[in-house]
């Protein structure tokens, strides 16, 4: 079976191996921010320095224990943080974010990246992949000479190679997306930019309503209609991680994303996992989001009342007015009954989200440790396709997850009851390419 991998994260798909070998041969490993965050959420020190020192010894027993190390495993499944840690120790092996912050390294930065992309891109082929879509972060602050040199680095290699097929979506930051996007749709429109097929918009998703990207989504579509041969899919991170907030506006978070004209949507776990995962429990969300709730909830009251949530338009009117002077945070208690209308919200902002044509994808490992869905059963995908929502199977951060996309099709074969082989052809005429119908 031909794979396209559609959802993964470029230096998320390096190995430990791969990591190991990088901080080996580094002159100056970035431990500082590593070691004490790994101190800080897992309560103990990193062995991570002392088995590089191994390696470089002729340790070769070194490798599995950092690849052990390394691993964002089952016995990790629940943190956000601690997945960040364990991303840490790649930065922690990395130039990039040390020539962030001295221009001199820029030069060792870019070929950093072009030979981290041709491991990945060797790795990729030899586990059966023939089309993969990458994503490339650079975080807030970061040089413009930085962005543009390694996107440009990125694309270059791309372009060479023909197995896998390579595509890159540059990440956004979500806080200030505007310089990124500006070299973003330079670069797609230069020689180099038939790589180039989407944008993404990734990490911490808490503090980030779908709502502020709307002047960039909207940016976005409008360089898709003026030139239709390098159009940009959106790609959206959302519905992944909500501790923040209700179940209600998670769910809604999802729905607003595909509303606004996201082709793809990362994750989207809040759409619908099994409400009874999170049993009778107590939230608390701001205010202001509470306020977008009550709005979202008046809008549509008609086409909820058609999925069986009962919506009291005069109570919500006169709660809108008593919250619009007031700040802070709520508590929202879940109960049966409550957990009970978010599976009927769920339900109607599923069919939304076909409505508008987005495609979900599905990274089963991922969902469940990073989701912390201890229940294999609560996982969305059988709901997704009963709803008939659409969706891909992607494996995410196959590196840092120990896993690949063969694994990923299998466990949702498995788990959804669908043939592996239809599930697999579902990612090629989901590409970016074809979504935004570039030429």
């Amino acid at each position: 079976m031909s794979l396209a991998e559609l959802h993964l994260h470029l230096y998320g798909c390096l190995r430990g191996e791969h990591v190991l070998r990088m901080l080996a041969r580094s002159p100056r490993p970035s431990w500082e921010r590593y070691e004490p965050k790994f101190e800080k959420v897992f309560g103990r020190p990193s062995p991570a320095r002392a088995l590089v020192a191994r390696y470089v010894a002729g340790d070769e027993t070194a490798v599995a224990e950092f690849e052990e190390l390394f691993v964002f495993g089952d016995e990790d499944a629940g943190s956000f943080e601690r997945f960040q840690t364990k991303f840490d120790l790649i930065a922690a092996a990395s130039v990039v974010g040390i020539a962030a912050r001295a221009p001199e390294m820029i030069p060792a930065a870019l070929d950093e990246i072009r030979d981290a992309a041709r491991m990945i891109l060797d790795d990729q082929r030899r586990s059966g992949v023939s089309y993969a879509e990458q994503r490339f972060f650079f975080g807030r602050g970061t040089p413009p000479e930085l962005i543009e040199g390694g996107l440009r680095a990125l694309l270059e290699v791309f372009q060479e190679s023909s197995a896998p097929i390579a595509r890159l979506a540059p990440s956004l930051p979500r806080s200030d997306p505007w310089p990124h996007w500006e070299i973003v749709q330079r670069l797609a429109l230069s020689p180099v930019g038939a790589a180039l097929t989407g944008v993404d918009f990734c990490f911490i998703e808490e503090g980030h309503p779908p709502k502020e990207q709307r002047a960039l989504f909207d940016a976005v579509l409008d360089h898709n209609r003026q030139n239709p041969e390098r159009a940009l899919a959106i790609l959206y991170h959302v519905g992944e991680s909500f501790e923040d907030k209700s179940l209600e506006s998670a769910v809604r978070w999802v729905h607003e994303a595909a509303e606004m004209g996201a082709h793809r949507l990362g994750h989207a776990i809040a759409l619908g996992v099994d409400p009874d995962a999170y049993g009778a429990h107590v939230r608390k969300e701001s205010v202001a989001e509470r306020r977008d709730q009550v709005a979202y909830d008046l809008r549509h009251a008609s086409a909820l009342a058609q999925y069986g949530v009962h919506v009291d338009r005069h109570a919500l009117a006169r709660e809108a007015e008593l919250l619009a002077s007031r700040e802070g945070e709520l508590q929202i208690v879940y109960d049966h009954r409550r957990l009970h209308e978010v599976r009927a919200r769920q339900r109607f902002a599923m069919h939304a989200v076909r409505g508008h044509g987005a495609v979900v994808e599905v990274c089963p490992t991922s969902n469940l440790r990073i989701g912390g869905l201890r229940d294999p059963a609560h996982h969305p995908v059988r709901r997704f396709l009963e709803e008939g929502v659409a969706i891909v199977v992607a494996s995410d951060d196959p590196g840092i997850f120990g896993t690949t996309l063969q694994r990923e099709l299998a466990w949702v074969a498995a788990h959804a009851g669908v043939d592996v082989h239809e599930l697999g052809a579902r990612s090629w005429s989901a590409r970016s390419e074809v979504l935004t119908g570039r030429r």
